[in-house]
């Protein structure tokens, strides 16, 4: 018999790779990796850990591609505003808004604003996420842009929950300061400290944030420095910013709920990864995007929970998923390549996660229904069983 660590047996995998769809296999890890995937009962394998699926669906671990996990403090009064008819600007104008959010991140002291995020890390992997992506953004100073770098860090190194880094600086422009001067800081020692601390930059242009013209001065500055980009374009109107990020080969655009037509050729052309964000328009009570030209075109879409204390405050890939299936024109397969494979492609792993493939890391959701619709159908109920991470049950 060969030995491995992990063996899950008479499990209804959804590969997500060339293998398909495995009613009845067996997936054998050794070590953080899949060394073989068979379709079937019989194997040549034995382990200390066996895992009997029962023929319950396993899915490879879920990758939220867009998240502003680490913040401190709660704007869950804000929902009453929006209730009253306040524009997510004019919470904003109130000093609500990003700002409350970042009023209370810099007034947290490190270890509190760790112990906050690894509640909702934790989170993250009850609902199968495995690997997510954090902003920073809710410092807009280089301390507090620094802490959130650490805790983010850290994050990846003493959680079950591997981590992505993404330099926000250019959230909205601070409270505190001449714009011209943040920018100037923007342009050179924040993006010095983002090619230390990050693996992408993003700039969010939009009303009530970044224009078209600082956005590209930070897209070209932050190119030359060799750092790969990424945007928040579209949410509330189309500026213009995500043709030009995907003219400049940015990883991916994400909101999308405005894409001139023009934009929408730029991404036909590109290698750029589409991200919709459909809890936004759940919790803003906005129109939700149509995605089906984007998948007929045959983009590798990608969905996140763009999870953040003030416009969706949800860690459930499972719940975006229905959503997008309910409201966004997505298939049930759509969806779940969206928040596995693809959502892979936009934080440049689709060579190491997002599929069940030999080689790639043991991250692996094992459910608690037999079939994917039924993950789709029952929305806001938790079908995650067990959660696998680099071969670790956790």
């Amino acid at each position: 018999m060969l030995q491995a660590d992990l063996i899950i047996e008479h499990a209804h995998m959804m590969t997500i790779s060339s293998l398909g769809e495995i009613v009845s296999g067996t997936l054998v890890v050794r070590g953080e990796a899949i060394i073989d995937i068979i379709d079937g009962d019989t194997h040549p394998y034995t382990a200390k850990r066996i895992i009997d699926a029962g023929g319950a669906l396993v899915l490879p671990g879920f990758v939220d591609c867009h998240t502003h996990l680490v913040h401190s403090g709660s704007r869950a009064n804000e929902l009453q505003y929006r209730l009253q008819g306040m524009s997510y600007q004019e919470i904003q104008q109130r000093g609500g808004g990003i700002y409350a959010s970042v009023r209370a991140t810099r007034a947290a002291d490190p270890e509190t604003l760790y112990r906050e995020s690894l509640e909702r890390a934790n989170m993250c992997l009850e609902h199968g996420t495995t690997t997510a992506e954090i902003k920073t953004g809710y410092g807009l100073e280089p301390a507090a842009e620094k802490k959130m770098f650490d805790v983010i860090h850290r994050l990846n190194k003493e959680s079950d929950l591997e981590t992505v880094a993404t330099f926000l600086g250019p959230h909205v422009y601070p409270e505190d300061q001449e714009p011209e001067k943040y920018l100037d800081w923007l342009l050179h020692e924040g993006l010095d400290l983002a090619k230390d601390q990050a693996e992408f930059v993003d700039i969010y242009c939009d009303i009530g944030a970044y224009s078209f013209a600082d956005t590209e001065q930070f897209l070209k500055a932050a190119k030359e420095k060799g750092l790969a980009l990424k945007i928040h374009s579209g949410q509330f109107e189309s500026l213009g910013a995500t043709g030009l990020a995907a003219d400049m080969s940015a990883v991916s655009v994400d909101h999308l709920d405005h894409v001139a037509p023009a934009e929408f050729d730029a991404l036909l052309r590109s290698d750029t990864v589409p991200v919709f964000l459909p809890g936004c328009s759940y919790y803003l009570r906005s129109t939700y995007p149509d995605a089906r030209p984007y998948l007929d075109a045959g983009m590798p879409v990608a969905l996140a929970t763009d999870y953040n204390p003030g416009t969706c405050p949800s860690l459930s890939l499972p719940i975006m998923m229905s959503l997008a299936v309910m409201h966004m024109g997505f298939t049930t397969e759509e969806a779940l390549k969206a928040v596995t494979i693809n959502a892979a492609k936009a934080i440049n792993r689709e060579d190491r996660i997002g599929s069940i493939e030999k080689g790639k890391q043991a991250d692996i959701v094992i459910t608690s229904v037999k079939n994917f619709d039924d993950m789709i159908a029952m929305f806001g109920v938790n079908c995650v069983d067990i959660v696998i991470k680099k071969g670790k049950t956790i």
